[in-house]
């Protein structure tokens, strides 16, 4: 007689086994792929040394890490150069009725601060908070003080012009 015979099974664990080969190396391929851009990309932020171009800049040294320490905005002297002015003075000379960083309108009584190149008016406490911490102007970003930046901006405006005409 012809007995039926189940064809050989292959043993379960052998697919699963090959699946969790698999994915075990596919996740130490990730972590390893993580830690090496981490580690490149930590390196070359540390390695890059930073320009000494402007004499305000302190160094620190402090395991072998460069910190740069920025004095931000103007100083005092400079702040205190700009005129004052009442707004009663110049209410009808003046194309701005309120002041460009707290909001708020200018009265008869009220000090302002007149910035020089652009002219632009604050309230007194308002702008030199202000300069304080950031070295231009808050409407439009005019520089009192001469700046690579402010070079290179007037060079291409006059090369503009040269073009135009």
């Amino acid at each position: 007689m012809n007995t039926f015979q189940p064809p050989p099974q292959m043993p379960v664990f052998a697919g699963g086994f090959s699946y969790g080969v698999g994915v075990s190396i596919g996740v130490l391929l990730l972590i390893t792929t993580i830690t090496l851009t981490s580690y490149f990309c930590t390196r070359n932020q540390h390695s890059s040394s930073p320009s000494q171009t402007n004499q305000d800049l302190t160094r620190v040294h402090h395991h072998h890490h460069v910190i740069i320490d920025v004095v931000p905005g103007l100083d005092e002297d400079t702040i205190q150069s700009y005129p004052k002015i009442l707004y009663s003075e110049v209410k009808g000379n003046s194309t701005s009725s309120c002041c460009h960083i707290c909001l708020g309108d200018f009265k008869g009584n009220h000090m302002l601060r007149q910035l020089p190149d652009c002219n632009h008016l604050f309230h007194l406490k308002c702008v030199d908070t202000w300069l304080r911490q950031n070295p231009t102007c808050p409407v439009c970003r005019t520089s009192p003080l001469p700046t690579p930046l402010a070079e290179v901006v007037s060079l291409a405006s006059s090369v503009a012009t040269i073009r135009m005409s």
